[in-house]
């Protein structure tokens, strides 16, 4: 190191460290002057010597109770600038009491500076009074002697009193005291040091220590080897010295030793010494070679474990002694006399059963979570158990199958924990398929559980870990993500967790699963089967649900707006649904797809357009739809006739042409609310298509003349309807313009009547609570005219008004209405808002007339409502107590109140009337059975003359069945049937529907129980004018329509009509029976009767039965298919299908069988697919059989009608074949399959987009008749086919592939080369999907299969497929979905082959196959000698046994001690 100014270098002083600094003569620090005798001062210290001082610097004299000193910071030189002064008496007390100078010190003086006498008495004072504070605060000080310590940076020797060993072979110990003696290079100054003394050279040159140098080195060889590199040879020489040395080098320096590696050998040893054994394996300073003398008998498996836990051993040395113990163990089943493949099967049961040691112990590890020093113990098994993972000491397949199936299993508390070990094992998952599938899996599934359990915010960390791996192994591992099976469940919940860095790969990943999710079909073929799911969660909705919950579920299924709007449209307004309903339902759907910012106005015109002109949708509901649209402002009439003017609708309607929707939704359009140059515009346009705008003014006018004006300035009063022929008629001729037209001015006036601008439902709570807004009379009125206009949103606005009234008789006219429409209500939401204000409205009206009705009225409401068996059950309560009020107080027998009564009818006189039974009814409470039976025929009769004279009648008569079953329930309801049995064998038809009505309305027998006693009568009846008579009865029952809520006798039987539906909904045995003897009766019946099926299905209303069964859910169709199963093989029964499937059709339409292929192709629709299969059914049956030329003539139809059908209409008729039984689906896959070879094997002649319809429409084909192969003989044929497919194609088409640039679009009547490959290909790809199921059975031959694999990944590996976005992926995303149902031989077989016979070496292959492994070991070749070629070896891999990997396995230590020979590596000797 240089001085700083003189230039000289001071040689490294010998032993001491490179810390060693120069120092300057100037920075020498002596002692100061006067304190050699100072009582802080060791006495071991000499007398202070005088010395010459730098001439630069005077000499000062300093007293003993103050001097300067330098402290130098630990690792930085020391800094002039820092000058600190230290009082004596307080650094004895307190080293670090420092206290600054007052006076500035002259930077560049480092020697003792004297102060002026009056600064050092004001210092004195001063430290005099901060000592005398300190003492009485402190109390006595004990000082101790001043000792110099050296730097703690400075470098020291360790202490050598004791040992007496060199310094050189010691390290340094920090725990040895810093003391002077042990630091390099530090000698107090005490002037006998040869650096204390100043001369003339030092003070010039400073002090360095000297370089002993040996006299033998004093010269050099130079001389001595230039005269030799001066002669020619002297190069050569050289050289051959070298080359010699060298080589000498070469024969000394080689390990040829043998090796001398083996296992230390286990004895066994005491407790005590065993223990001992293992506390010195704890001990880091203990080496292993002592240890490895012996290794103890009996640590193994699980103990092994836990005494390395229990005993905190170094992961390092836990690992040694398993390798150890597992060497010996694996060594032993050789000593046994096992060999070969027994060797290697014992070998392979002891790693798994170690493995399950392991596993066990990390099981019990996270049972113990929660108690003392859990954290430390899960650090270090979690550390030991991934260590033995990356050393190979576990089995890889048992460890990953346990950590999957644990991760499954457990519950979100202990999952942190797994998640950590396979976070650690990440990469590994991802290297393989087999196990790189099932952890997204697993992670989303535990994610789900989350997401759905009933507190999430608990499990929100666990949740980010989850998300967070999940995110980790998509970045590593994009292909594990491929499940097109579950797709569809986890995307959703993957897309909110994938934030926008990893945003493309997550879509990357997305369309690859929807491609191959797809594969089997096309994109049309996927948009009908969405639809189809899109229906049957429709039709399962009831009324009631929150819409909003399900209009999310349905954009999850869907999300594309286009398909969703399009099929809720179709679903809602087709003639197939006729409940009031699902127009409400499809209102609240749209809305709330707008609030989710879809833009629902562009869709519905679009189906306007486009699909509202098929001939099974009604142009009423979707007027209704779009005007409730209109009227909450979610659909704009500006935007609507703005289109219609700029497509030109108006001009290109021709004369005599039917009017479209798009057209007539025009005179459908309420004009309230609209601006007057939209109203304008409206009109002008209605006039353009000769609309009378004077004609709906006046409608509109006639309807409002229904109620009177009272003088000005006075509310409008309403007239009294005390007859519906006072409305005006023609209703269904009124347009729905003029209907809301008027519903919305009778809304208004009511808002106006009411002093209130806002209806109840936008009002506050509390200004609710008031009297209704008309009496009863108007009421009536308003409902009445409400109710004919089906404005049931005002009708709604109506109740909410009135809801809070005070009369019972309003209030429950208000509730039976709710219960006669209580779906279209629930549909709109306002059904339970009104029950609630309803309920608290009841208490409050107990001692009211009317009250007994308003109760019987709530419980028919809420027995109907969702949820509210509570409420059902106190009105009943509510009502038993209000009886028991009217009744006698004590108990009597109704016997002497009968004598009477009886006398009369025995009379032969008139019977009592209905108010007289009553009061005799409630005479008394108890009656004798022969009393109860005379009463009840006295009731009969009464109820035989009453329902002949009304439907009111028979309701208060049957009313009195119903107050005569608490006497005896059982009794009264065995004569009732008794009766009804009667009724039914008779035949007579007198009042037949008004006695269904009241005994059902009156709950004195069900409508169900009605069926089946009339089915149990046409099985005991043979007269056929009776069974026709009870046949009509059936379809009375079936087809009685929801009454007019304003009819004198709606409030009736509104129960009935209930009961009806349900009985449809559920499809419930006595409604399927019911529809079969009534098919079975009317095929056998003559044309000319009226029950004969040409008569029955010309009645609207059972073929409207038939049409709205629910079928579009599998069980529904089973249903469907059943109710026709006695006549399904008949002429008829196609004919009456293809009137129901078809309504457009007629019976000239249906002729030949190809006819009517052709008839059902053209008009099936989404909605009718379900009766459409039905009847392609029975066209394809002839004469009880399957016609062996219909899957011929099927498919020659549809090849017919390709070119000119649309992709969604080709996809329907896919649909409508994957609905046939599996016998005719057969047929027809077999047709299309033979079509397809033809097609591959032959160039087509056809333009290159007929081709490609044609191969997409039969590869659909085949896809729906789920033409899956279950024979081996079959399976193996379609692999054999398919790879002789392959094969011819890589042959004649890939081999002379011209690559990308070549490539250029042809013309339709030109077949591209490239593009008839890449079909081709992409057929059989979409073939090999359809079929991959059958190919994985475990008859089918292996080595057909293996052949087909192989040759499908040399086509991943050809560059054709590159060439085209997507078609080389496909491949190998197939490759990846088919070999997750393989077999691991298969496997096997594959990549062996694809790696030794065709030299492939694709990343993608090894993770498709699952060959991880096999890298791993052979990376290490052993040569065997030389083949044929000399410059190529015979190489064979060399596995590595992992379990002898060790080190210091042997107590002494020899040059070729390792588990693999050195001598195989012609390694060297280390040179030291």
């Amino acid at each position: 190191m240089t001085s700083n100014n003189t230039g000289f270098q001071r040689p490294k002083p010998l032993n001491h460290s490179n810390a060693h600094v120069f120092k300057h003569p100037t920075q020498r620090i002596p002692p100061f002057p006067g304190t050699e005798n100072h009582p802080s001062r060791s006495d071991a210290e000499p007398a202070l010597k005088k010395q010459k001082l730098d001439p630069l610097v005077a000499p000062s004299t300093h007293t003993n109770e103050q001097y300067r000193t330098i402290q130098t910071p630990h690792s930085q030189p020391p800094d002039p600038l820092e000058v600190q002064t230290y009082n004596a008496s307080s650094h004895t007390a307190n080293q670090s009491n420092v206290v600054p100078l007052d006076s500035p010190a002259t930077p560049s003086l480092v020697f003792p500076v004297r102060l002026p006498l009056d600064q050092l008495q004001t210092r004195r004072k001063r430290q005099d009074a901060v000592s005398q504070r300190a003492a009485r605060n402190v109390g006595e000080v004990q000082t101790k002697p001043f000792v110099l310590e050296p730097p703690s940076a400075a470098p020291r020797y360790p202490s050598t009193a004791k040992s007496g060993i060199p310094r050189e072979s010691i390290a340094l110990d920090s725990t040895q005291a810093l003391s002077a003696e042990n630091a390099a290079d530090f000698s107090p100054w005490r002037g006998i040091h040869a650096e204390d003394v100043l001369g003339e050279f030092t003070i010039k040159h400073g002090f360095y220590d000297k370089i002993q140098v040996s006299q033998n080195e004093s010269g050099t060889a130079r001389p001595t080897a230039w005269r030799n590199y001066k002669q020619q040879s002297g190069l050569n020489v050289l050289s051959s010295l070298f080359v010699s040395v060298l080589g000498q080098r070469q024969i000394h320096g080689s390990v040829t030793a043998g090796c001398t590696f083996k296992p230390p050998p286990r004895v066994t040893l005491t407790d005590s010494k065993r223990e001992a054994w293992l506390r010195d394996l704890a001990n880091p300073t203990i080496p292993l070679r002592r240890l490895s003398r012996t290794i103890p008998h009996g640590i193994r498996g699980r103990a092994l474990l836990d005494h390395s836990l229990a005993k905190n051993i170094p992961t390092s040395r836990s690992l040694w002694l398993a390798k150890c113990v597992g060497a010996n163990e694996i060594r032993a089943f050789k000593r046994k006399g096992a060999s070969g493949a027994f060797a290697v099967g014992g070998e392979s049961k002891w790693i798994k059963d170690w493995t399950a040691n392991v596993e066990q112990f990390l099981e019990t590890l996270v049972g113990t979570c929660g108690s003392d020093g859990w954290r430390e113990n899960m650090t270090y098994g979690l550390r030991l158990a991934t260590h033995l993972f990356a050393e190979s000491l576990l089995d890889r397949d048992h460890y990953f199958d346990w950590l999957l199936n644990t991760v499954n299993q457990i519950d979100l508390e202990t999952l942190p924990l797994y998640l950590l070990i396979i976070r650690s094992h990440l990469k590994e998952f991802g290297q393989s398929r087999r196990y790189g599938r099932r952890l997204p899996e697993s992670l989303l599934e535990q994610l789900h559980r989350i997401e759905n359990n009933a507190s999430p915010d608990v499990y929100i960390i666990v949740k980010t870990k989850i998300v967070n791996l999940i995110i980790l192994f998509i970045v590593a591992s994009p292909a594990s993500f491929l499940m097109p099976r579950r797709w569809l469940r986890y995307r959703s919940m993957l897309q909110t967790v994938i934030y926008a860095p990893h945003s493309a790969l997550f879509e990357d990943v997305c369309q690859r699963n929807t491609r191959l999710h797809v594969m089997a079909g096309s994109d049309a073929e996927s948009e009908v089967k969405t639809a189809q799911t899109l229906i049957e969660m429709l039709d399962s909705i009831v009324s009631g649900t929150d819409i909003s919950n399900i209009a999310q579920t349905l954009w999850e299924v869907a999300p594309n707006p286009e398909l969703l709007i399009r099929t809720c449209l179709c679903w809602s307004t087709s003639i197939f649904n006729t409940s009031c309903a699902r127009l409400y339902i499809a209102v609240r759907l749209l809305r709330s797809w707008s609030d989710m910012e879809v833009n629902i106005e562009t869709h519905v015109l679009h189906f306007l357009a486009v699909d509202a002109e098929a001939a099974d949708l009604e142009d009423a509901s979707l007027y209704r739809i779009i005007a409730e649209l209109m009227r909450s402002r979610h659909f704009s009439v500006g935007g609507y006739l703005n289109w219609v003017i700029a497509n030109g609708l108006l001009r290109r309607r021709g004369v005599t042409e039917k009017v479209s929707p798009a057209i007539g939704l025009l005179n459908e359009i309420p004009s309230h609310g609209l601006s007057a140059h939209i109203l304008n515009l409206r009109q002008n346009l209605l006039r353009s298509l000769g609309v009378k705008i004077d004609d709906e003014n006046h409608k509109i006018t006639q309807w409002q003349s229904l109620f009177d004006r009272k003088p000005a300035g006075q509310h409008i009063e309403l007239v009294n309807l005390s007859a519906t022929d006072r409305l005006p008629s023609g209703r269904d001729q009124h347009t729905l313009a003029v209907k809301l037209d008027v519903g919305h001015w009778i809304r208004q006036k009511l808002l106006s009547r009411s002093g209130s601008g806002q209806s109840p439902s936008e009002r506050p709570r509390e200004n609710t609570d008031t009297d209704s807004v008309l009496d009863e009379s108007q009421f009536g009125t308003v409902l009445a005219v409400l109710e004919y206009l089906e404005d049931f949103t005002t009708l709604g606005d109506l109740f909410l008004f009135h809801a809070k009234s005070h009369e019972p008789q309003l209030l429950t006219a208000i509730a039976v209405t709710i219960s006669h429409y209580l779906d279209i209500f629930l549909a709109c939401d306002t059904a339970d808002t009104i029950f609630i204000q309803l309920m608290q409205q009841h208490t409050k009206l107990n001692s009211k007339p009317g009250y007994l009705a308003f109760v019987e009225a709530l419980i028919d409401l809420a027995e109907s409502l969702p949820n509210r068996s509570r409420e059902t059950r106190m009105l009943r309560k509510e009502r038993q107590k209000h009886e028991s009020k009217s009744s006698v107080a004590a108990c009597s027998p109704i016997s002497e109140h009968m004598a009477e009564a009886l006398q009369i009818e025995h009379s032969g006189s008139s019977l009592p009337c209905t108010d007289d039974i009553e009061q005799l009814l409630a005479s008394g409470t108890s009656m004798d059975q022969q009393l109860l039976t005379d009463v009840f025929g006295l009731i009969w009769r009464r109820f035989e003359i009453a329902r002949a004279e009304s439907v009111q009648s028979g309701f208060t008569a049957a009313s009195l069945l119903n107050q005569l079953r608490p006497f005896d329930a059982t009794a009264v309801a065995e004569m009732t049937i008794s009766r009804v049995d009667e009724f039914l064998a008779s035949g007579s038809r007198v009042a037949r529907q008004s006695m269904w009505i009241s005994l059902v309305c009156a709950r004195v027998i069900s409508l169900e129980k009605l069926l089946n006693r009339i089915l149990q009568a046409l099985q005991q009846v043979d007269d056929p004018s009776i069974r026709n008579g009870l046949l009509t009865g059936i379809v009375e029952c079936l087809t009685l329509g929801r009454p007019r809520a304003n009819s004198s006798i709606s409030h009736l039987y509104y129960r009935f009509y209930a009961q009806q539906q349900c009985l449809l909904r559920d499809l419930s045995p006595s409604i399927v029976s019911s529809l079969q003897h009534m098919l079975e009766s009317a095929h056998n019946t003559q044309e000319e009767s009226p029950l004969s099926i040409r008569n029955l299905l010309g009645e609207p209303a059972f073929t409207a039965l038939l049409r709205r069964l629910p079928n579009s859910s599998q069980q529904g169709k089973d249903i469907f298919k059943e109710i026709f199963s006695p006549v399904l093989m008949t002429e008829r029964a196609v004919q009456t299908l293809g009137i129901l499937a078809l309504p457009s059709t007629t019976e000239e339409d249906q002729g030949s069988k190809g006819d009517r292929l052709r008839v059902l192709l053209d008009n099936v629709t989404i909605s009718s697919l379900s009766l459409c299969m039905l009847y392609l059914e029975a066209i394809l049956i002839s004469g009880g059989k399957a016609d062996e030329n219909a899957a011929a003539m099927l498919l020659l139809v549809t090849l017919e009608k390709l070119p000119s059908s649309s992709p969604g209409k080709v996809a329907q008729w896919t649909s409508i074949v994957s609905g046939l039984p599996q016998q005719q689906k057969k047929a027809i896959g077999d047709k299309a399959e033979t079509e397809i070879f033809v097609l591959l094997a032959n160039t087509p002649q056809p333009s290159i987009t007929d081709f490609s319809k044609q191969l997409e429409y039969l590869l659909s084909l085949v896809s729906a008749a789920d033409h899956s192969v279950h024979s081996t003989v079959s399976a193996t044929r379609i692999i054999t086919q398919i790879h002789n497919t392959i094969i011819h194609l890589s042959a004649s088409h890939l081999s002379s592939s011209s690559g990308p640039d070549s490539r250029a679009e042809a013309k339709d009547s030109e077949v591209s080369g490239d593009s008839l490959k890449y079909l081709k290909l992409y057929a059989i790809l979409r073939l090999l999907h359809i079929h991959h199921t059958a190919f994985c059975t475990p008859n089918v031959s292996e080595d057909a299969l293996t052949e087909l694999l192989v040759q499908l990944g040399l086509l991943l590996g050809h560059p054709f497929p590159g060439t085209y976005s997507y078609l080389s992926t496909d491949i190998c995303d197939f490759l990846t979905v088919i070999s997750d149902s393989l077999s691991a031989t298969i496997q096997a077989r594959c990549i062996r082959i694809l790696q030794k016979q065709h030299r492939l070496k694709d990343s993608r292959l090894h993770y498709i196959f699952a060959s991880s492994d096999n890298e791993e070991d052979t990376w290490l070749q052993l040569s065997l000698g030389t083949t044929s070629s000399p410059r190529q070896p015979k190489l064979h891999p060399f596995p590595i046994r992992k379990w002898e990997t060790m080190q210091d396995a042997t107590p002494l230590m020899t040059e070729n001690d390792t588990s693999i020979s050195l001598s195989l590596f012609g390694a060297k000797k280390s040179v030291l």
